[in-house]
């Protein structure tokens, strides 16, 4: 990459977060203009990576896992309050004890 292929990137820090930098820096063995430079380059491979904490990722946790497992085991069949048979206005269908007796 040629020099005038890059870009110069600018900010402003307070005085306690520029030495905080400086120092993190000097201890690495890095210039400011280096630390910077991979601070940069890392926030955004963090920011198109996925994030673990998104909801998506956690939703699984909110679940009371109990409930779940015994909602998971339920066989309506053996269930009382299921409707043993149903009409609409087309279409009728009757629980079956065993459903590999009904395959079509």
């Amino acid at each position: 990459m040629s020099q005038t292929d890059r870009k110069h990137v600018q900010t402003e820090l307070s005085e306690d977060e520029y030495e905080s930098f400086r120092e993190i820096a000097a201890e690495r063995g890095m210039t400011v203009k280096e630390a910077s430079h991979e601070a940069l380059v890392r926030w955004v491979e963090q920011q198109r990576s996925p994030n673990p904490m998104d909801r998506a990722f956690t939703v699984l946790e909110e679940i009371d896992t109990d409930d779940l497992l015994s909602t998971a085991g339920t066989d309506a069949r053996q269930e009382s309050d299921v409707v043993a048979e149903w009409s609409g206005n087309d279409v009728s269908f009757t629980l079956a004890e065993n459903p590999s007796d009904h395959q079509t």
